[in-house]
């Protein structure tokens, strides 16, 4: 017995291609049809346009659980496309992956969704061989009988284009950062023979390289991500409950590459163009990080939505 897999209808797929400004090559068709067509002729190349632009339009943040009035994340995939796509707002990884989840599979590609753990290393900058608890969703696209990890979801260091799971393969992420895959056990495991993939990135080609993010290749289902959401938005100690944080890659002119990021973290607006970090504006109120996001992230909140985070500890006074 098969179950059903939720899509997107033809209309959402264009209008997603429309808000990740998707360009057709071919004249006369629609986005979708141009679309098609590519993913015919060259399924990983699609695939890695379509990961380029979605990071580069749509945030990776959490103003959900600040900027509202429930304090709460949805993986109803409506939801989701109403949030990203018509509403142009930010979403965590689960949102964020979701989303492209959930297109991919619309667009005929052989995709499914595993969990992750997050290394503390991502948080504290210094590798102890610790990870936290399962809370990241990566997606897995086999292509030719290939697979390939995709990640939309991991802020500053995701990804940015999708990695073959091979062993040590080094690819540029944001130049001069670079990022790989390794197969390794976790040192905290009892059984060593246990084997799973490790993201790594490293700041450029003389620095050391830093774990990111674990994970198998094992699918994981919805109700799986329903409990993590569920955590790692509610829990008391999660730190996306405590802290707003937003960030969106910055494209090349020529949209062929991604060289940096808009960065809203505490009181700062930052840009980051190949490594390189520039402070654009210190925040001092609520009404000035609001008119940020709008600026910066083209993110237009409502006035019950910004009303939500008054009396939080995220709140800036």
């Amino acid at each position: 017995m098969k179950f059903p897999q939720p899509t997107y209808t033809e209309a959402q797929l264009e209008a997603y291609l429309q808000h990740i400004r998707y360009s057709r090559i071919n004249a006369g068709t629609t986005l979708l049809e141009d679309l098609n067509q590519k993913v015919q002729s060259d399924a990983l190349g699609t695939l890695t346009e379509l990961q380029r632009l979605h990071l580069c339009r749509i945030p990776w943040g959490n103003s959900g659980l600040h900027y509202s009035h429930h304090h709460t994340i949805s993986l109803d995939p409506d939801v989701l496309f109403e949030k990203m796509v018509e509403r142009g707002l930010d979403g965590y990884c689960m949102e964020n992956s979701g989303l492209f989840f959930i297109v991919l599979r619309s667009l005929g590609f052989h995709v499914y969704a595993t969990g992750g753990r997050v290394s503390r290393s991502a948080a504290t900058g210094v590798d102890d061989g610790r990870y936290m608890s399962l809370g990241h969703m990566i997606l897995i696209v086999i292509i030719d009988g290939s697979k390939y990890m995709i990640d939309v979801g991991f802020g500053n260091n995701c990804a940015t284009a999708p990695l073959p799971l091979k062993e040590g393969a080094v690819a540029t992420n944001i130049a001069p950062s670079e990022m790989r895959l390794i197969r390794d056990s976790l040192d905290e495991c009892i059984n060593q023979d246990q084997k799973v993939w490790i993201y790594q990135t490293r700041h450029n080609p003389d620095s050391n390289w830093m774990p990111s993010i674990c994970f198998s290749d094992v699918e994981f289902l919805p109700q799986d991500f329903g409990v993590m959401n569920f955590t790692v938005s509610q829990k008391r100690t999660s730190w996306f409950t405590q802290i707003f944080v937003c960030m969106r890659m910055i494209l090349d002119p020529s949209g062929q590459e991604i060289i940096g990021q808009h960065i809203i973290s505490g009181r700062e607006v930052k840009r980051r163009i190949h490594g390189q970090s520039e402070v654009l504006k210190t925040l001092n109120t609520e009404r000035e990080r609001v008119e940020a996001l709008a600026e910066h992230f083209d993110m237009h909140l409502r006035p019950s939505e910004i009303r939500g985070i008054l009396g939080l500890t995220s709140e800036l006074k």
